[in-house]
C-alpha cells in the first residue's frame, strides 16, 4: 500500500497518537521510528551535518530590520530579489535568527525566495520583536502585518499564513482586500479549539498540554518530523525549544489560540487562495485544512503525502503551486 493511502486511511489513529504525545509528553522508540518511516517517502534533509545549539542560534545571514507597530518593535528580514512580494506570518513561535538556520523553515523560505521577495517577521512578544506583558489579540496581530507592509512599501502583496499564523492572515486579507493579491494557507485552520459546532478542534486539555510539554522535546516528531536525529539530536532540540520560548510565553500563546475563530469571515475572502496541507500532519490534522478550504470561495486545496507540519523544502509540487499563484497576476 502506498504511504499516502495508508496515512489517509489512518488519519484518526495518527492524530489520536499525536494528542497523547502532546498531553503526556511521551513518545517511545517505536513511535519515533514509525513517524520517521512515514516521512521517508518525502523527506531527505538537504543537510546531513549535525547542528549544534550555537549554530542554530547564530545570527541570521539576512539583515534584521524593525517596524514600529504603535510603540512595539516588530523584527523582520527579507530574502529573495525577484518576483512579487510574499509576506509570511509564522507559526506558533518564531525567532528570525533560529529559523534562518532550522532546516525545515530555512529550506522552505529559500525555495520561495527563488521566485519571490520573501518578508519574514517575528510576532510581537516573540523572537527579536519586543516582548509583551499581555496576551496578544488577533487585531494586534493584524496591525503588525499592516506595519510590516507599510514599512517595506508593500502596497500590494501576497500573504502566506503558516500554522497559527493562518487566522491572522485570513483576517488581514478580509480587512484589507485591496492589498492582498493572493493568500496561501499552509498547515493551518480557522479555529483551533473544539466546540459543539466545530468537532475538528483540540480539547482544552490538549492545548494546555503544550505548555507542560514545551522544553521537553517530546513534540519534535509532531512539529518537525523531517529533522533527523543525525542532524539535530534530542538534547539540542530541547535546548532549541527553550531558546524559542519559556512556559510563560507558551501559556500566552495557548491562551491566544483558544480565542481564534475566523470561520464567520471565510466566505468574505475574494482573492485567489491556496490551502496546502500534509496528509499526516500531526500538529494540525488534515481534516482542519480540508474544512478550511471547503469554506473559502474558489480556493484550491493541495494535499501533500507525508507527516510534516511546516516543511515545504522537499515538497516541490507545493512550491510549484505557490509559484503558479504568485505568477498568476502582475502586481
Amino acid at each position: 500500500m502506498e504511504i499516502s493511502s495508508w496515512i489517509a486511511n489512518n488519519e484518526s489513529l495518527l492524530n489520536g497518537i499525536a494528542a497523547v504525545v502532546v498531553i503526556f509528553g511521551f513518545l517511545g522508540a517505536i513511535g519515533r521510528t514509525l513517524f520517521r518511516r512515514l516521512g521517508s517517502d518525502n523527506k531527505n534533509s538537504s543537510s546531513t551535518k549535525k547542528m549544534t545549539l550555537s549554530e542554530l542560534s547564530s545570527p541570521s545571514p539576512y539583515p534584521i530590520e524593525f517596524a514600529d507597530s504603535d510603540g512595539v518593535n516588530i523584527a523582520f528580514s527579507r530574502l529573495g530579489e525577484v518576483g512579487p512580494t510574499l509576506i509570511v506570518t509564522p507559526g506558533i513561535i518564531s525567532n528570525l535568527h533560529v529559523t534562518s538556520h532550522l532546516p525545515p523553515i530555512r529550506d522552505t523560505m529559500e525555495s520561495l525566495a527563488k521566485f519571490s521577495r520573501v518578508i519574514n517577521f517575528d510576532k510581537r512578544g516573540q523572537g527579536l520583536s519586543d516582548p509583551t506583558s499581555n496576551v496578544a489579540t488577533i487585531d494586534e496581530r493584524v496591525k503588525d502585518i499592516s506595519c510590516i507592509a507599510n514599512t517595506t512599501d508593500s502596497e500590494k502583496f501576497y500573504l502566506m499564513g503558516i500554522s497559527e499564523g493562518g487566522p491572522m492572515s485570513i483576517k488581514y486579507t478580509v480587512d484589507n482586500p485591496e492589498q492582498v493579491a493572493g493568500l496561501v494557507l499552509f498547515g493551518t485552520t480557522a479555529k483551533f479549539s473544539r466546540s459543539e459546532d466545530y468537532p475538528f478542534g483540540f480539547s482544552d486539555n490538549t492545548l494546555e498540554g503544550l505548555i507542560e510539554a514545551w522544553g521537553t522535546g517530546s513534540g519534535r516528531d509532531i512539529f518537525f518530523p523531517s529533522i533527523s536525529r543525525e542532524v539535530i539530536d534530542d538534547d539540542t532540540y530541547r535546548g532549541f525549544e527553550k531558546l524559542l520560548a519559556d512556559r510563560r510565553s507558551m501559556s500566552q500563546i495557548v491562551a491566544y489560540m483558544k480565542t481564534l475563530d475566523v470561520r464567520p469571515i471565510l466566505n468574505q475572502i475574494k482573492c485567489p487562495t491556496l490551502v496546502i496541507h500534509f496528509t499526516g500532519d500531526l500538529a494540525v490534522p488534515v481534516r482542519m485544512g480540508r474544512d478550511l478550504a471547503d469554506k473559502i470561495p474558489n480556493s484550491k486545496f493541495v494535499e501533500i503525502a507525508g507527516v510534516d507540519h511546516c516543511d515545504l523544502g522537499n515538497a516541490p509540487e507545493a512550491i510549484s503551486e505557490i509559484e503558479t499563484l504568485l505568477k498568476s497576476s502582475l502586481i
